[in-house]
């Protein structure tokens, strides 16, 4: 499948390592030399690579007939790529939160933001995304301007952050958009244009 080495290079694998890779799991135990060919590669830039892979645990080097030999390692040791890079998001987004904490007890929350453009909208977005509650009021969800698609994934990152999110909405007559979680975003109408007040 043409598909295989490009989803093996979004787990962070050069087009070098996916094609070493893909020629071990074809050939089996194997020599250095026969690798390269089939990778396409000279000798000592394959080796080089199955050196790198070897740390990532997806290469062993195992005794063949008292020949050294290389074998490529079951693709199901992906699955520790990906648990590993799973665990290095994670922390890095409570350590994201943690620096948000620090510099809200540093910098003043008083006062109202003024938040305009598509760009700036997405940013409210995030700070929705990042609130320490799950129970979130909106009046008037019509007349939003952040798209159905994006709170739909401001909402799943609160859920997956804080095990639930409840959204209630309200229609008034009121003209605009009042989002009301631990803090207030105001829309005053569909234009890009978005308030954040502080208290």
């Amino acid at each position: 499948m043409e598909t295989i080495p490009l989803e093996l290079r979004k787990l962070g694998l050069t087009e070098k390592e996916v094609k070493v890779y893909l020629a071990g799991l074809e050939l089996g135990p194997n020599s250095v030399q026969n690798i390269s060919k089939k990778a396409g590669l000279t000798r000592p830039t394959t080796y080089e690579i199955i050196k790198k892979l070897e740390r990532k645990g997806l290469f062993a080097e195992i005794k063949q007939k008292k020949k050294r030999a290389f074998a490529a390692q079951s693709p199901e040791r992906i699955l520790g790529i990906l648990r590993t890079q799973k665990r290095e998001i994670e922390e890095r987004e409570r350590e994201f939160i943690r620096i948000i904490a620090a510099l809200e007890a540093k910098y003043s929350k008083e006062g109202i933001k003024v938040f305009k453009g598509k760009e700036r909208l997405k940013t409210l977005g995030e700070i929705i995304a990042f609130s320490s509650t799950p129970e979130i009021l909106i009046i008037n969800p019509k007349l939003n301007p952040i798209g159905i698609k994006e709170r739909k994934e401001i909402f799943q990152a609160i859920k997956k952050r804080l095990g639930r999110v409840e959204i209630k909405e309200i229609n008034t007559k009121l003209t605009g958009t009042l989002i009301i979680f631990d803090k207030v975003i105001f829309f005053p109408s569909r234009k890009q244009e978005g308030f954040l007040i502080e208290s």
